[in-house]
Parts: structure tokens; C-alpha cells; sequence
């Protein structure tokens, strides 16, 4: 076997190696990509509360305000939603 044949050997496995690489990376994100919830809309209801539930003692406004914001980022962060799906499935 001379030179020239073992670097065409290193190079095509070479090849194989990297073009199995890019077909598992492309497999992944376009798995990802199927994973994706459809898109909700943002509108969020006139009332969320039930009449019930409003009625309660009065909280400080601005504490529910940043109550509301903590749980937004968390929802968002770990996709819960209206799918059902959790952060542990």
C-alpha cells in the first residue's frame, strides 16, 4: 500500500465519519422542530379569575402583578401550557 492510497483511505473514512455527524445533527433539530407546540395566541381572557375567586381578600396589586410575572417566565421556560405536557415528561 503506498502513501497516496492510505491518505485516500483516511480521507473517505474521514468523509463517512463527518457526513454520519451532519445527517444525526439534522436528525436532532429536526426532531426538535416536530417536538415545537403549534403557535397559541397571546390574547389572554377578559377575566381569568372566576367571580368567586375574585371576591377574596384584596392582594396588594402590585404583589399579584409580579406573582403573575414569575409565573409567565416559568410557563414559558418550561413550555407548560394548554398541551397538558409538564417538565418531567
Amino acid at each position: 500500500m503506498s502513501l497516496s492510497d492510505a491518505l485516500v483511505i483516511t480521507g473517505l473514512g474521514m468523509a463517512v465519519v463527518f457526513s454520519g455527524l451532519l445527517l444525526t445533527a439534522g436528525l436532532i433539530v429536526g426532531l426538535g422542530w416536530l417536538q415545537r407546540p403549534a403557535a397559541t395566541p397571546t390574547t389572554a381572557p377578559a377575566n381569568p379569575l372566576p367571580p368567586a375567586a375574585s371576591a377574596g381578600p384584596g392582594i396588594d396589586p402590585e404583589i399579584l402583578t409580579v406573582i403573575t410575572a414569575v409565573l409567565e417566565v416559568e410557563r414559558r421556560l418550561h413550555r407548560i401550557g394548554s398541551t397538558g405536557e409538564s417538565i418531567h415528561e
